[in-house]
């Protein structure tokens, strides 16, 4: 008696289990045929590092509806669209069997702005140039003009100190950093240990008012002196 229940229920469980492979198999089957509702694209998950990510901007880019089906979709092209929104660093995208595509998305670390003269750009701290112009900024972000390094990290950490007094930086011949003040004073600083020189600058701000003085140049090139050139 026992073992007639045994094999009834072994029997029941392989039924079952076979009639489930089935099911999967034709879901499956039918979705890379393009056939029938789990052939289209159900639901679109947007993930990113940054917490002020809209994932409204991806979805427009991509261009993806309820209509489209799953196998179309070049995983390629939407990669792409994805890297043409601007402050997008990297993109993935994975779709999955059961109608669902998700996007992994990593953006810049915007830790300064570029200017031409005219508008500001986001700056990332890897010294890329975000396409994202405004005429605007705030005053208390750091500007750099011309080239920037690869790694922006030092000299923002430095030069954050006088940030309400900076115009713009901007680098010399690739190997140093000049900083023009907001009343026209540039300041040379050297092409090692510019953070000293900054900080010796800060100093003599908060005793002597250095920066609200009418100077033309401030040469912190040579450590053993400060050569200090006034306005004509």
């Amino acid at each position: 008696m026992v073992g007639m229940k045994k094999s009834i229920f072994f029997w029941l469980y392989f039924i079952a289990s076979i009639i489930l492979a089935t099911y999967f198999a034709c879901r499956i089957i039918t979705s890379q045929m393009g056939r029938g509702p789990i052939s289209l694209v159900k639901h679109i998950h947007i993930t990113s590092n940054s917490n002020d990510f809209n994932p409204d901007t991806i979805k427009m880019a991509i261009g993806i509806s309820g209509e489209t089906k799953i196998r179309s979709i070049d995983l390629r092209q939407i990669n792409k669209r994805i890297l043409a929104v601007p402050g997008i660093k990297k993109s993935a995208t994975r779709r999955l069997s059961n109608g669902d595509i998700v996007i992994k998305t990593e953006k810049y670390n915007i830790v300064a702005l570029w200017s031409d003269g005219v508008s500001y750009y986001p700056l990332s701290s890897d010294g890329t140039k975000i396409n994202s112009p405004s005429d605007t900024y705030n005053e208390n972000s750091l500007v750099f003009r011309g080239e920037v390094p690869n790694d922006l990290s030092e000299i923002i950490a430095s030069a954050s100190v006088l940030s309400e007094y900076i115009d713009y930086l901007n680098m010399v011949e690739s190997r140093r950093w000049n900083i023009h003040t907001k009343n026209g004073t540039t300041i040379y600083l050297p092409e090692n240990n510019f953070t000293d020189a900054i900080n010796k600058i800060n100093v003599l701000n908060q005793t002597n008012n250095l920066l609200s003085r009418k100077l033309d140049i401030i040469d912190m090139r040579d450590n053993a002196r400060i050569l200090v050139k006034t306005k004509k």
